[in-house]
């Protein structure tokens, strides 16, 4: 009985583990699969987040007035100057 109690624990912990293990990579919601290859006017911008390091694509996902979420790209030049407006 002792040993069927120990089994039963172990795998409880790594049930446990394995359920914090995928609701840390499933907590993001979004993730950009490409980027905004046109400049977006700063006047439409409304905020912005940086995308996690969950993603395969390290981008910048800017809010948009109107609730739109738009993937872009980091290094790109438009994205730079927008940060400093």
């Amino acid at each position: 009985m002792a040993k069927f109690a120990v089994r039963v624990s172990v795998l409880l912990v790594l049930l446990l583990v394995a359920l914090d293990e995928s609701s840390e990579y499933g907590s993001n919601k979004y993730c950009c699969t490409r980027y905004q290859q046109n400049p977006v006017s700063v006047k439409r911008l409304k905020s912005y987040t940086v995308q996690d390091d969950n993603c395969k694509l390290r981008a910048i996902i800017f809010k948009t007035e109107k609730n739109r979420h738009i993937c872009a790209n980091p290094e790109d030049q438009w994205v730079k100057i927008t940060f400093l407006s």
